[in-house]
């Protein structure tokens, strides 16, 4: 790995944690589960960087937050997942690959929600934990579609102006 690739990932992980922590300070805690910001850095780095890079990026973003109080430990668990899933698909995808930027962003956000939902389900009924009704079904990713659009409208146009500098 090199040297500008390091000091990438480690600017994009400090986004995905200063990103999310200036949204619930601004906006109250649960617009992070609406606006979605953690998957902001994952997605554009993992583009930019590819699927290692983009692993690399989603867990340390999740668990330097956990550390510092958010996403709750639970949530995280799941959440760490969910992001590696973006980062590798959306790095093998685009930047690999060279798919179509829509295309890949579309079916890494599939994949990545599928091993939320899976990883969820897996701790509800075999770690047998006391959560709301809501996690372990898909309906647990309806407050989250205004960022997914959020997504959509703003990953590729930073992926596509970053590649170009």
């Amino acid at each position: 790995m090199k040297t500008r690739e390091l000091v990438l990932i480690g600017i994009f992980v400090a986004l995905g944690v200063v990103i999310p922590q200036a949204i619930h300070f601004f906006g109250g805690p649960n617009l992070g589960s609406i606006l979605l910001p953690m998957h902001l850095p994952v997605f554009i780095g993992a583009m930019l960087l590819g699927s290692r890079s983009g692993i690399i990026i989603g867990v340390l973003s999740v668990f330097i937050g956990i550390l510092i109080g958010m996403p709750p430990f639970l949530i995280g668990i799941y959440m760490a997942f969910e992001l590696a899933t973006y980062g590798l698909i959306s790095g093998l995808l685009y930047h690999k690959f060279k798919w179509n930027i829509y295309l890949s962003f579309l079916l890494a956000k599939l994949a990545g929600m599928i091993v939320a939902f899976l990883v969820t389900w897996f701790m509800i009924s075999v770690l047998t934990l006391d959560v709301p009704a809501i996690f372990g079904t898909f309906a647990m990713f309806v407050p989250g579609i205004p960022g997914i659009a959020l997504q959509l409208l703003i990953v590729p146009p930073i992926v596509y102006v970053l590649e170009r500098r």
